[in-house]
């Protein structure tokens, strides 16, 4: 799979974390983020699990029956990245590994982003965005204007 090239949904949320420890982080995110699948057609999310380039994951990670995947299990959704760490974080501005990290992207681009727990105020803001854009491609493909623009 090449990023973001191959990821689906025209906005897709990813949501990247570094380490097992994150997992209970990642849960609210991913329960959002499938609320916001049911609502927004357009819309689709992955799960991030970056490793070092060469570096093996242990067998847990892959979903065994450790009690913290059976808490917090993988999903279908879940990719493995095996990376230059620090070239990765650098890329997307991503200071340090001790939390988790959430980009919308569109167009192959970042547009927004947030580290850490998802708070209310980060989900009305992502989920209005979602709604912005789906608005916005509703009306231009329905031959609508868009308020403030004059005819030709």
């Amino acid at each position: 799979m090449t990023l973001p090239d191959d990821l689906d949904g025209e906005q897709t949320l990813l949501v990247v974390s570094f380490h097992l420890r994150q997992r209970s982080l990642v849960s609210p995110w991913r329960e959002f983020a499938d609320e916001l699948c049911d609502q927004f057609e357009h819309f689709s999310y992955y799960e991030l699990v970056v490793g070092s380039r060469g570096g093996m994951l242990p067998p847990t990670s892959r979903g065994g029956l450790s009690p913290t995947n059976a808490r917090h299990r993988l999903h279908e959704n879940t990719l493995f990245l095996s990376v230059n760490k620090p070239a990765f974080r650098r890329r997307l501005g991503i200071v340090g590994e001790q939390t988790i990290y959430a980009f919308l992207v569109e167009d192959d681009y970042v547009v927004r982003q947030a580290a850490g727990v998802l708070t209310p105020n980060t989900a009305d803001a992502l989920e209005s965005l979602l709604r912005e854009y789906r608005d916005a491609k509703h009306r231009s493909s329905n031959g609508v204007e868009s308020a403030g623009e004059s005819p030709s």
